[in-house]
């Protein structure tokens, strides 16, 4: 792993250099992968598969036309609707910077939708078509969309970046001259420098502070007027029509009463990620909870992750969505819903985020205000995603549907107010301009 760009990823998110690099640039995945990411990071992109595709919305972009131009690179599919964000993000941002070079590059499947979409939606940017996926395994693609940035320099600057982060990343490579980012990688190490200096001669933060150690600072909650103009995820038509008001569909959300594993989490200026689980779906617990450990260890600063044990419905056979061993067994059945329950059914399995026993009151979902009565202690695998205000903005019953999950977490991370005001206050902490 580079942990030279790793370190100054960390700086720019903390708010510690004054350009546009002092934007929160966030990266996605972990482990091997990731490792192997950051080890591409400054290095020349790996274009060579990307321009020998040989079918093309658009013009066909050639290795000239690429030279001495800052790059936006990202994969998507017509027929995964989580992934249009990303096509529709890049027409923005091409928008705003003319000279950007927007390139998407889409799933073999679907070409034909492909091409309507791009016209409908007027994308006015290149599209190739990943006929044998040679694309996504040369930029280590690994799920719809990821997103990559390219510097003027040739040399790949972002690798798989969070939707609300590819602006910052954007701006910081339009920015530079070529020059300058043939000397990204030594300037950025210059500015970690200065920027630790400058540190130091404030005199109010010690030089070793991160996130990881970083105190809870104090700040002013948003008003209930701002969390009503915030741009939340949409709500389906169907559940829109006929409610009196959003408030109905997007009930309000509170942690039940029981036995907590790991503590309860702090949820103040965070996002909230929920879900239900039961030792007997073990699909859940070998993916879904993995996931989520995954995320309360890169993002605890902004999200919170809890995960609800249930009792699992004996009168049923298999869960409403079909996961889950089939017939319970004795020894799943014996397992109480309590902190011991829980440790003995995880066994093994290593998990830091914070896990509650529930007796099964039902975790509400957006239209819940429409469906009363209904519960959900067979569905396991079901996620929640909640804002700082502490209401349900978006549900998913099957977290198979994990894009849809990380497009709801990507939107709530950009434009929650409860978190611009809590980063923007440990921002101001870490500078030393007062807590």
């Amino acid at each position: 792993m580079r942990l030279l760009g790793k370190a100054v990823l960390t700086i720019s998110a903390l708010g510690l250099m004054a350009s546009a690099s002092a934007q929160d640039v966030r990266n996605e995945g972990a482990g091997s992968r990731r490792d192997a990411l950051d080890m591409m990071i400054f290095q020349p992109a790996p274009t060579d598969d990307l321009l020998a595709a040989s079918d093309w919305i658009g013009d066909k972009p050639t290795a000239a036309s690429l030279n001495g131009k800052p790059v936006l690179v990202f994969t998507f599919a017509e027929w995964y609707r989580p992934s249009h964000t990303a096509a529709m993000l890049g027409k923005r941002l091409k928008d705003q910077h003319p000279d950007l070079v927007i390139i998407g590059v889409h799933d073999s499947e679907g070409w034909d939708e492909a091409k309507a979409f791009a016209e409908k939606r007027k994308l006015g940017f290149s599209v190739a078509l990943d006929t044998d996926g040679a694309i996504r395994d040369s930029f280590m693609v690994d799920q719809d969309p990821d997103v990559f940035v390219i510097d003027r320099a040739g040399n790949l600057r972002f690798a798989d970046i969070t939707t609300d982060s590819v602006a910052a990343a954007v701006e910081i490579v339009a920015s530079e001259s070529s020059q300058e980012a043939r000397s990204a990688e030594a300037n950025q190490a210059e500015a970690m420098r200065s920027a630790r200096a400058a540190q130091r001669r404030a005199g109010g933060i010690n030089q070793s502070i991160s996130l990881d150690n970083l105190p809870k600072i104090p700040f002013t909650a948003p008003t209930a007027e701002q969390y009503a103009a915030t741009n939340w995820p949409k709500i389906d038509r169907e559940l829109l029509e006929g409610a009196s008001s959003i408030e109905e569909l997007t009930p309000p959300f509170a942690a039940p009463d029981g036995e907590w594993l790991n503590g309860k989490p702090d949820t103040e200026g965070k996002v909230t990620l929920a879900y239900v689980w039961h030792p007997d779906a073990r699909d859940v617990v070998n993916d879904l909870m993995v996931r989520m450990e995954d995320i309360h260890k890169q993002q605890s600063r902004d999200i919170a992750v809890m995960g609800f044990m249930i009792p699992h419905s004996a009168n049923s056979n298999r869960s409403r969505n079909g996961r889950g061993s089939g017939l319970i067994t004795d020894d799943f059945l014996d397992i109480p819903i309590s902190k011991d329950g829980m440790r003995r059914s995880l066994g093994s399995k290593q998990f830091t985020h914070s896990l509650l026993a529930n007796q099964g009151s039902p975790m509400p979902t957006v239209g819940d205000g429409r469906n009363r009565g209904r519960n959900n202690s067979d569905v396991f695998g079901r996620v929640i995603i909640v804002s700082s205000d502490g209401r349900v903005r978006r549900s998913v019953d099957d977290f198979r549907n994990w894009g849809e999950i990380q497009q709801a977490i990507d939107h709530l991370l950009r434009v929650d107010p409860g978190v611009k005001a809590r980063r923007a206050a440990e921002a101001r902490y870490i500078r030393g301009n007062g807590g």
